[in-house]
């Protein structure tokens, strides 16, 4: 019975080392199909959840550091607390536009990679692309 496997690469050198690899094994060069496929980036949230955190320690100091000056003292806790949700909120919307910005950005140019091998030849068809820097192998 026959499977398919299937690899993305990320160079064009990759896909010429994971063809030659297959061939070692045995696939037939008409098994073997390569296509450009492209990938869009994930909305990660990263920037938007270190800039709740930087925002929120920055405006914390910056609320105490005013609380002080102003003689209210350490007693004072309006100054911190308004310097937290102030600069959580700014971390927020400044880490959330760089996020929707990389999210935005240019899809991922790839390699989609597939061979059809016997069923007795996947594993070692599998592991070569793997070795010539395959990503997400799979074997169908």
């Amino acid at each position: 019975m026959e499977k398919t496997i299937t690899a993305l690469f990320d160079t064009s050198e990759e896909v010429e080392a994971a063809r030659a690899s297959a061939r070692e094994v045995g696939a037939a060069a008409e098994k073997i199909s390569v296509c450009r496929a492209y990938e869009p980036r994930p909305f990660a949230g990263k920037n938007t959840l270190a800039g709740i955190g930087v925002g929120a320690a920055a405006g914390t100091v910056a609320g105490l550091g005013a609380s002080v000056l102003s003689g209210a003292g350490m007693t004072s806790w309006i100054g911190p607390l308004t310097g937290l949700i102030g600069g959580a909120v700014a971390g927020a919307i400044i880490g959330g536009f760089l996020d929707l910005n990389a999210a935005h950005s240019e899809p991922q140019r790839r390699w989609l990679f597939t061979v059809s091998t016997d069923e007795n030849l996947t594993g070692p068809t599998a592991k070569r692309l793997k070795r010539c820097g395959g990503e997400r192998v799979s074997v169908e």
